[in-house]
């Protein structure tokens, strides 16, 4: 089953604005604002629908489609890999903060087992404290681990799905001048 593309329109001054190699944007890369805008379009609608991007200017024709298309590309895709490599970073500071917190719950456990259960009140609280300090120590492994690379997942499936858009351009009749 085919499923429809939705459309992320964009309407500009001047469609030079993404030609121009000397533009406000590096090269392959897209204005900011221009490209928090189809983040933002991108967002709204369905995960499962195919997207295609139109730029419409009054400048715009058809020989600027493919350096526009390459453009938006190389833009997303780059997005994207700069998605994935913070999820390798969070995976590789998960593993050093797994073996710092593992260390951390086998000295503190071992600290608390060392206090006798009839030490008395203060160090039978200063046990359950070393027990509780012990497993706290995991909770930043654990979270690292199950939720903080979740968001960067969605950044970088965003990101590729912009990148695999079909882009056009479309010329707008210039607006009349008042005279």
């Amino acid at each position: 089953m085919n499923k429809a593309c939705h459309e992320l329109r964009v309407s500009l001054d001047r469609i030079r604005s993404l030609t121009a190699p000397d533009g406000d944007a590096p090269g392959g890369t897209l204005p900011a604002g221009i490209a928090e805008e189809l983040l933002a379009e991108a967002r709204a609608v369905d995960e499962r629908a195919p997207l295609e991007i139109r730029f419409v200017a009054p400048d715009a024709e058809a020989a600027h489609a493919e350096a526009i298309a390459t453009r938006v590309h190389t833009h997303f895709t780059r997005v994207a890999q700069r998605h994935a490599l913070q999820i390798r970073d969070i995976f590789r500071f998960a593993r050093v903060s797994t073996a710092v917190g593992l260390l951390c719950v086998v000295v503190l456990l071992a600290c608390a087992q060392a206090i006798p259960e009839d030490a008395g009140k203060l160090l039978n609280g200063v046990r359950e404290s070393l027990n509780i300090f012990a497993w706290v120590a995991m909770w930043r492994p654990a979270e690292l681990w199950l939720y903080a690379h979740l968001p960067e997942r969605h950044w970088r499936r965003l990101a590729l799905r912009l990148a695999r858009a079909k882009v056009s351009v479309e010329s707008t009749p210039a607006a009349p001048v008042q005279s």
